[in-house]
């Protein structure tokens, strides 16, 4: 007579596990007002978070820098181009 649980069904119940474990953890550290939150975020269209503003400020500050030099470089395009 053959196991009831055989090699494919313990790695299913193993990542099943993993899974529940996870959400746990998930629903232990973050609480359940912010997974409520986060959801209707996620449902309304709103998938991504503030980003830091520093890091926002440093990143647009190098995007400044290179149009800038990107400009120096190219020079005034403008009264080459035919019409």
């Amino acid at each position: 007579m053959a196991h009831a649980f055989s090699t494919p069904y313990t790695g299913v119940s193993l990542i099943l596990g993993m899974g529940l474990a996870a959400v746990w953890l998930r629903l232990f550290y973050t609480g359940v007002r912010e997974m409520c939150g986060q959801a209707a975020l996620t449902v309304t269209g709103y998938l991504r978070r503030r980003p830091d503003p520093a890091f926002e400020r440093t990143l647009r500050e190098a995007f400044a820098e290179l149009d800038a030099e990107l400009s120096a470089v190219l020079g005034d395009r403008s009264r080459s181009r035919p019409r």
